[in-house]
This record gives C-alpha cells, sequence and structure tokens, in this order.
C-alpha cells in the first residue's frame, strides 16, 4: 500500500487530490476518517517520474487532478480505455496473471507465455471490487479479491480460457473494509485482516467447491491501532504473520488446525512496515518499511519468535513495495515505487541481505510496485501501480544466472485497471507433475523401468530421480531405464519427477499465494522381482 507520514512537511498527492472526502471514506470504509490513507509520495518522484508521468498524461496534471480522475473513471466505466492486445505467443495452459485495479474496481486477467509475452483474455479487465489483496487457489482454478468498499470477500472462478466468472456461495460479507488475504498453502483455510476500526484477523474455510464460510474460531484482535494490516503464513501453515502500518511492528501468531490465532508476539519493524513476504524454505520473513526506504528480515524462530537478522534494515530506494522469493530461498527482489526500480538480494545463510550485480535495475517510467517471478524464477514481471498510460501496465525481465535483471525487450502491457496497489498482482501457480513408474521386464539381476506415463499438467516433465532401493541412485532426462541390482530380493524402486518450472515433491510458498502446487504425487514406486 502506497502511504506516507513521517511528521515532515513535504509536497504530496494524496486521494484527496482526487476523490472528495465522502469517496475516500467510502473507498477506505472508515466512516470518519478525515485524512486519506494512500498518499502518493512525490519526495523524489516530484523532481523527475511524477512530472514526467504528469507532463505526458493532461489528465494527471496537478491543477486538472480531480476533474481529470473523475473523467478517467468515467472512460472505464465505458470502457474506454482498452487494455493491450493479445500478442501472437502460445501462452503455457492454465496459466494467467491476475492484476487489481483499486480505484477502477475491476480484475484484469492475462495469459502468459514462457518467455514472459502477456495475451489479453477476452472480456478483461473484469468488473470485480479489487481491493489491496487477491489470491489464488493451489490449484489455480478459483481466486478470492478482498474488497474495501463492499465489505467482503469475493471468489471468482478462472475459467480454461482465463475468463472470471463469480463462485456460488463465494461471497461471504465481512461487515468491515478487508485488507489482506493469505490462503493456506493447502487451499483449505483464509486469513483476512480488516481494517478500519475492527483491526482484526478472521478465518474462512474454503470447500471444495469455492464456497467460503466463516469458521467458528473467534476474530484475533492485532495489539494497537493500525487500520492498515497485512497477513502472510509460513509454508507450513502453522504461523501468521500480520503487519501494522500505523504501529511500525509485525504480529506473529501461531495457527491452531481450527483456524484460532494465539498470539506469539509483537516485533518492531521499520517505518510503515507493508507487504511481507516468508522464503519459501520457512527460515525467514522479510517486510518492506514503506517510509523507512529499507527492507526488515527476521529469522522465524521453531515457535513463531521473530529473531531480526544481521545487518537489518536493509536501505533501499524510497517507496520499497511488494517483494518476490525465488523458489530456493536464495534472491529476493523489490521494487522501489519513489525511485522507479527494482531492487535484487542475495539471502545469505543467516537471512542477510547483499545486493545483487548491477542492483538496482532501471524500471520504466511509472510507479512500480509489485514484482512476480514465474515458477521457474526466469521472468520476473513488473505491476506498476500507476503508469504514463493511466492505468497499470506490467513489464518483464530476463533473469540471469547470477540474478541479474535484463529487459525481456517484450511491449509493456496496459492491464487497463486504475491503481494496482498491495499484493494484488498473482500468476496462477505451476501444477506439479504425477509419477507413473512399471517394470518393463527383469531378467537375472536386471530390470528395466519406464516412467514414461508419468504426466505434468502444464508443461514437461525433464527430470527423472531413480532409487533403486539397493543403495544406488541415479538422475536421467529420459523416462526409461536399466539396472543391475546388488544382492538378490524383491527391490522398491521409487522415481521422482520434476517439471520444466522445476516443480516436484515440494509447494513453493512465499506467505499469500502458492507458486508451485508440488506434492508427494511427484513420486511413485514398484516393486521389483
Amino acid at each position: 500500500m502506497l502511504s506516507r507520514y513521517d511528521g515532515k512537511e513535504r509536497t504530496r498527492y494524496r486521494l484527496s487530490n482526487f476523490l472528495d472526502s465522502h469517496q475516500r471514506s467510502k473507498l477506505l470504509n472508515f466512516d470518519a476518517s478525515p485524512a486519506p490513507l494512500i498518499w502518493l509520495n512525490v519526495e523524489k518522484f516530484t523532481t523527475r517520474r511524477f512530472h514526467a508521468l504528469m507532463s505526458r498524461n493532461p489528465l494527471l496534471r496537478p491543477r486538472r487532478a480531480a476533474a481529470g480522475l473523475t473523467a478517467v473513471l468515467s472512460l472505464l466505466a465505458g470502457g474506454l480505455l482498452a487494455s493491450s492486445p493479445a500478442y501472437a505467443a502460445t501462452a503455457t495452459p492454465g496459466r494467467f496473471l491476475l492484476v487489481g485495479g483499486l480505484l477502477s474496481q475491476n480484475v484484469a486477467v492475462h495469459g502468459v507465455a514462457k518467455d514472459g509475452t502477456l495475451s489479453k483474455v477476452a472480456g478483461s479487465p473484469f468488473a470485480a471490487s479489487a481491493g489491496f489483496s487477491i489470491v489464488v487457489t493451489p490449484d489455480g482454478k478459483n481466486a478470492y479479491v478482498a474488497t474495501l468498499t463492499g465489505s467482503s470477500i469475493t471468489g471468482y472462478r478462472i475459467g480454461a480460457d482465463g475468463k472470471l466468472t463469480a463462485i456460488p456461495g463465494g461471497k461471504v460479507g465481512t461487515g468491515a473494509a478487508v485488507v489482506g488475504l493469505a490462503l493456506t498453502p493447502d487451499g483449505s483455510r483464509l486469513f483476512a485482516t480488516m481494517g478500519g476500526g475492527e483491526n482484526e484477523v478472521r478465518s474462512y474455510d474454503v470447500a471444495a467447491s469455492g464456497a467460503i464460510t466463516k469458521t467458528t474460531a473467534p476474530p484475533a484482535a492485532v495489539p494497537g491501532d493500525s487500520a492498515l494490516s497485512l497477513p502472510a503464513l509460513s509454508p507450513d501453515g502453522r504461523f501468521l504473520f500480520v503487519t501494522s502500518t500505523l504501529l511500525s511492528k509485525v504480529t506473529s501468531f501461531a495457527v491452531a488446525p481450527d483456524g484460532r490465532l494465539t498470539l506469539i508476539g509483537q516485533y518492531p519493524t521499520g517505518n510503515v512496515p507493508a507487504l511481507p513476504a516468508v522464503t519459501p524454505d520457512g527460515k525467514f520473513l522479510y517486510i518492506s518499511n514503506e517510509q523507512g526506504a529499507s527492507l526488515i528480515g527476521f529469522a522465524i524462530g521453531a515457535d513463531g519468535t521473530l529473531t531480526p537478522t544481521p545487518g537489518g534494515p536493509y536501505p533501499t530506494g524510497d517507496l520499497p513495495h511488494g517483494a518476490a522469493i525465488t523458489a530456493d530461498s536464495g534472491r529476493l527482489y523489490v521494487p522501489t515505487a519513489g525511485s522507479g526500480a527494482v531492487e535484487g538480494f542475495r539471502i545469505g545463510a543467516d537471512g542477510a541481505l547483499a545486493s545483487l550485480p548491477g542492483s538496482p535495475y532501471d524500471a520504466p517510467d511509472g510507479m512500480p510496485g509489485r514484482t512476480i517471478l514465474s515458477p521457474d524464477g526466469k521472468v520476473l514481471f513488473l505491476a506498476d501501480v500507476f503508469s504514463p498510460g493511466v492505468t497499470s501496465r506490467v513489464h518483464s525481465y530476463n533473469v540471469g544466472e547470477n540474478g541479474g535483471l535484463a529487459p525481456t525487450g517484450l511491449p509493456a502491457t496496459n492491464t487497463g485497471v486504475l491503481m494496482n496497489d498491495g499484493p494484488s498482482a498473482v500468476l496462477t501457480p505451476d501444477q506439479g507433475p504425477t509419477a507413473s513408474v512399471r517394470v518393463v521386464s527383469a531378467q537375472g539381476g536386471t530390470g528395466f523401468f519406464s516412467a514414461a506415463a508419468s504426466s505434468d499438467p502444464d508443461g514437461r516433465i525433464v527430470r527423472y530421480d531413480w532409487d533403486f532401493g539397493d543403495g544406488q541412485t541415479l538422475t536421467t532426462t529420459e523416462p526409461e531405464v536399466a539396472h543391475t541390482f546388488t544382492g538378490a530380493g524383491p527391490r522398491t524402486v521409487k522415481v521422482t519427477v520434476t517439471d520444466d518450472e522445476g516443480c516436484s515433491t515440494k509447494a513453493v510458498f512465499i506467505g499469500q499465494t502458492v507458486s508451485c502446487n508440488g506434492g508427494p504425487r511427484a513420486t511413485a514406486t514398484v516393486t521389483a522381482p
């Protein structure tokens, strides 16, 4: 979330430039909030990027801002601000990028090709009361949208063609603005942070049909007064971490099987902590300190306690925002909306961050707000909060072997949504492979085995790891092997498969949505005579 307050007087562009007090109150669901909760900081942004953006689009010039945005919203409602056309590239089956628009109240959906090319889904963007958060189920079939103005959580079915349709029973009223969402790695439970005076976390069960119902667990209060909080779950689902924007703290909760939350502790962060992310190995939590121009890291204890990582907080450019972490927990990328860049860090064994070669990496004019990594970690997508063309654009970078970023050269994609803020840009997960193995023949002490019936729903299998049960192992790129056993007697032969995006036996999760829906189905066994 873009926010600003450090007690200093400086030029700011606020929601009051665009919306009157009644509209702001309705948007943020605060009945008597005289001050806007989202400010566009222009300390450095003013001198360079903001004036560039303003000069390129007369609708955004300061003197015409109020009327300008009204016109923009009217155009959006009439469908006159079209998003980018489709490009001639084959999307990965079932792989889509969802981008929410806070001010336009809709969600854009684009198909995603392996090289990072985005193709607009017919009918996108789709009407939805989008807020700060969107999560997608591990199977990639359902999305849940946090709603600020409608005080609800709404579920949408993601069709095979990427179109969004409302899920029967997939909407639940909350009576308060929903700020953030986190979905458990198995997709069975949803945690939601409430804004305004509620300042609490609620839990919801997610049925196989996609319907959501409130659990029997009571809401858990977040200590102190923080109107804007965002959640992140540990990959094992045992702990929930909630940032407190106004308090500059993060709260840790233990998660019971029934969704009940027990307070573990509250820990200082930097100034205005916003978007949290957890490493897929579950060892570290990182939080963007929006007004501290830094990231802070914590080691996650076995009991859910948090300990600051060495050398933190780690300096960044202005307004660090939504970070992405690689599947191997080795690197982190964070956009800096006020500086117009993406910064890359190597994550040390102790959680300390060190800048990657060439970091920071320039971003196109606009306000970069969210980084999203492809499941294989080879492409990084960058979603703008605002872009020179008013509506948010998505840019793409190739990720080098050393972690460095280089633009793909693909054209920026206009999503057609206005103001993508918070963790509301997400890729549908890579679906992990399913292993199958059989004995082709056995002669004497030699067996011939085939895993050719193994499958991957959205790609191909590129690696087979064999364990022959006699102490010998083998890795192949082909599904058939022959093996001569040591010793006599039946053996259990095991094969584990990995797909072309690196997904195998484990899910990859950084706090809100799974990016690789791996699991035990990637392993199969057979008894060799």
